[in-house]
């Protein structure tokens, strides 16, 4: 890619960052000129270099951002762009097996993937708690410890419905590459906090 193109991307991309870290509840303002820039843009290469990697780094995390950026209000994932950003994500670590950045990218893509999964398994057991709490107090001792089984054999019920089984298949990848971010970090001395926050 011509460097005058890279400027002009980047530029972009320094500009969405700088709106979202103002304020942070434009980032629908950005979906159509990420798309834009992402219909033109994919990583092909075949051999490390430092210098590409570190803006393909910085246009990940950018539209991840925008992609996730309602996800912890229940919103839901810009599927199309965090689709693109795994797979940018993916194609670079193969050149850059250790680099935190890139592990602790894909694991977040995964992570935030299964908010929504898990923000519904939440719900389904805070109802189901709830009901419960507000009956057991004029439940006699067996009457209690017959609901208690029940919710007991409710919520091993629950493991194999459609929000658990997406959320499991979710984590797995997120933990996995959270994991070699956090492995990789202690192994070149580059532990941060904000990385730590993501796998505790």
């Amino acid at each position: 890619m011509d460097q005058n193109v890279i400027n002009m991307l980047m530029s972009s991309v320094e500009s969405i960052r700088t709106a979202l870290d103002t304020s942070p509840d434009s980032w629908r303002e950005h979906t159509q000129a990420i798309r834009n820039m992402m219909a033109s843009l994919e990583f092909r290469d075949t051999s490390p270099d430092d210098s590409r990697k570190e803006w393909q780094v910085s246009v990940i995390t950018v539209f991840q951002r925008v992609a996730h950026a309602d996800v912890d209000h229940g919103g839901s994932v810009v599927l199309d762009i965090a689709d693109w950003c795994l797979k940018q994500s993916v194609v670079l670590i193969q050149l850059y097996p250790d680099d935190v950045a890139l592990l602790a990218l894909i694991g977040e893509n995964w992570l935030l993937r299964a908010q929504q999964p898990l923000i519904n398994i939440h719900h389904a057991e805070q109802s189901s708690v709830s009901s419960g709490d507000s009956q057991n107090a004029t439940l006699s001792c067996p009457e209690r410890q017959a609901r208690a089984q029940n919710a007991a054999l409710e919520a091993k019920q629950r493991l194999d419905t459609a929000d658990y089984v997406e959320a499991r298949t979710l984590l797995l990848p997120a933990v996995e590459y959270l994991k070699r971010a956090v492995d990789a970090a202690h192994a070149q001395d580059k532990i941060y906090g904000a990385l730590l926050v993501k796998v505790r």
